[in-house]
Formats: structure tokens, sequence, C-alpha cells
């Protein structure tokens, strides 16, 4: 057999276990997880952005600023959407009247 099948053959089994813990000439004791040599390692945390030691509070005045510039914002860009609705409606409103002139003409025309 070659060494692959042996590995493949071999993998996720348990060959040997011991039932019984012998350490340096002491006396035999039952296999247990406390006396089985399994540690534990330290836990590593990274830490991206660390919370501040205190917070700083800003001055109401640039919260109650912060805020009238937000709502002007808001109101400037509903305003230009409104604006847009209003162009588009037009040119929509321009266009039927092109196309029912020219409808008008061809019928004119073909009396």
């Amino acid at each position: 057999m070659a060494s692959t099948e042996i590995i493949s053959s071999l993998r996720g089994k348990v060959i040997h276990k011991n039932n019984q813990k012998v350490e340096y000439g002491d006396q035999i004791a039952p296999w247990t997880p406390y006396n089985a040599n399994l540690h534990m390692q330290g836990i590593k945390v990274v830490v991206k952005d660390p919370m501040p030691q205190k917070v700083q509070k800003g001055d109401a005045f640039e919260d109650t600023m912060l805020l009238l510039e937000m709502m002007k914002e808001r109101k400037q860009k509903e305003n230009k959407n409104q604006k847009e609705e209003r162009i588009r409606e037009m040119a929509m409103e321009k266009k039927r009247k092109l196309t029912e002139k020219s409808n008008n003409q061809y019928l004119k025309l073909s009396f």
C-alpha cells in the first residue's frame, strides 16, 4: 500500500487511546480531561477603534446649527425635485400638444 492510501484510510480515526495516565513514575490514575495535559491558550482580541475615555460634549449652538443646516439641505433637495418634476410635466404637455397639432395637420390634409 502506498503512503497516501494509509493516510487517507486513517484520516479522522483514533489509532490508540490511553485509558490511564502515567506521569513521571506517579501512580496510575484514570484518564480525565483535568489530568490530560490539555492547556487553553490565551484569547487574543484585536481592537480596531477603541472606545473614547470621555465623551466629549459639543456646544448646543453647534448642534442647533447642524440641525438647521440638515433641514435646509433637505428642503433644497425637495424643491429641486419638485422643480424637475414640473419641468418634466411641462415638457410632456408640450410634446402632447405638438403631437396633437401634427395629427390635426394630417387629418386636414387627408380631407
